[in-house]
């Protein structure tokens, strides 16, 4: 029996946004493209390879007064990262999907969110740009819906809560793959003091590749 904690510990905003990177077209989260990592994030936090990963954590949030998500960005170049949210085990996370223009006028696409390892209510969603101050007295804290992928609509948001409560590392990134590709993820990493000894079978990925199997 799953119940919804009637509170959260932290509050994460999550940007939906279009960039250029180098040129190059991405879809990325708080202007920053998620680049895949070539060594497993659990066999780098384990062996306490931290050097294989941005060990800065991505942004948190946006400036939500003064964005304007009706219309293109100022300023469309964004940054790249292969950095975790670190978050502490078993708290309560909300995570707050904001949709926006894109990069091309007066359009906004649809983005189905997924969480792996987890299960997550749905508090809310709106049409508009979220207000942290008002709309969190809307949410459905009575009967939400669980799940582990829900849309976000265009020029929309969507919240979710849910408990960091799975040892591990875990993927959340648009469900639409070449959105995920082009750089629409985060990674989460949680309680990975609880994770156990790792079998030698998966030693020889990325930068443990000179390991070799351990006896």
């Amino acid at each position: 029996m799953f119940t919804l904690p009637p509170t959260s510990d932290r509050v994460t905003v999550f940007l939906n946004t279009q960039n250029l990177i180098n040129g190059y077209f991405h879809w990325s989260v708080n202007n920053v493209f998620y680049t895949v990592l070539d060594t497993p994030y659990l066999i780098a936090l384990k062996l306490k390879l931290g050097h294989v990963f941005d060990q800065t954590p991505p942004p948190n949030g946006y400036d939500f007064v003064n964005y304007d998500i009706y219309n293109v960005a100022k300023n469309k170049n964004g940054t790249t990262s292969n950095g975790t949210f670190l978050l502490d085990f078993n708290t309560t996370v909300d995570i707050i999907l904001q949709n926006i223009n894109t990069m091309t006028p007066n359009n906004s696409k649809a983005h189905p969110w997924h969480l792996r390892g987890h299960d997550f209510w749905v508090l809310g969603y709106g049409t508009s740009k979220f207000d942290m101050y008002k709309d969190p007295k809307n949410y459905n804290l009575v009967n939400p819906i669980m799940r582990n992928t829900a849309p976000l609509h265009p020029y929309g948001w969507t919240a979710l809560r849910f408990k960091a409560d799975n040892p591990g590392v875990w993927a959340f990134h648009c469900h639409i793959e070449p959105h995920l590709f082009m750089g629409m993820g985060v990674v989460f990493e949680e309680g990975i003091n609880k994770v156990g000894d790792l079998p030698s079978s998966i030693m020889g990925c990325g930068r443990t590749r000179g390991f070799g199997r351990r006896p």
